[in-house]
């Protein structure tokens, strides 16, 4: 009766830790382990109705009991897998569309993406600076680099663009990312793209990544003091 109270700990652990260490793809590995969750329901009613204790079905109902409000809170987010702060004029990828990974995948950003974009996250807008392009270029680099799980791919100071891999501190998900400077009429203005490269949806992760990485910037001591973020129309 004890093994099969820890049976599902034992499928979510096997999960993560397959993934985090790459033996298997990180999108199996999180399947792993949702598995492992929906097999604690099973052993958790199986122990019920063999007489074992409150305490033995409660421990293998954990894993589900603390991941329902998980799936539930997830439901609030719009199924999407790519945010930018500019729909119209998207970031192109240049590094990621190159990856092994990413071969077979169409980069191009949906356009039906941009609308539940505004509508859900308002806060990702371009940042518009009092400071040079080169300068901000120079700022923005500095913090990517200083950005957990972040690996940077590419950089192209002349287009003054740059490239990144996101890898999430669990599952060893991927995500691409791309940033932007370029110049707004007297100003300076950047522009982030986050994409996932696994799954329809993100729960918020990308958008949540780009909202971050502005507050930072602009919290910066060395971030000038006229900024501010173009408004969606």
């Amino acid at each position: 009766m004890d093994l099969l109270a820890t049976i599902p700990l034992l499928v979510i652990f096997t999960g993560i830790g397959l993934s985090y260490t790459r033996i298997i793809p990180a999108i199996a590995g999180f399947i792993l382990s949702v598995l492992g969750v929906l097999i604690g329901l099973g052993c958790s009613i199986t122990l019920l109705l063999t007489g074992a204790s409150w305490g033995l079905a409660g421990m293998a109902a954990l894993p589900f009991i603390v991941a329902v409000p998980m799936a539930l809170n997830g439901l609030r987010y719009p199924v999407l897998n790519d945010v930018t702060t500019d729909p119209e004029n998207p970031p192109a990828f240049e590094a990621a569309a190159q990856a092994r990974p990413n071969q077979n995948r169409d980069m191009s950003y949906p356009e039906s993406f941009g609308p539940i974009i505004r509508k859900a996250y308002p806060d990702v807008r371009p940042l518009v600076v009092d400071e040079s392009p080169n300068d901000l270029f120079r700022r923005v680099e500095k913090f990517a680099k200083n950005q957990p799980g972040w690996e940077m791919t590419d950089r192209d100071p002349k287009n003054r663009t740059m490239e990144c891999e996101v890898t999430s501190s669990v599952f060893r998900f991927v995500d691409d990312l791309v940033i932007r400077v370029s110049n707004q009429d007297t100003r300076t203005r950047l522009d982030l793209r986050s994409k996932s490269r696994d799954g329809l949806g993100d729960l918020g992760a990308n958008a949540k990544r780009i909202e971050r990485f502005l507050r930072q910037l602009v919290s910066d001591p060395g971030h000038p003091g006229q900024s501010s973020k173009i408004k969606s129309s």
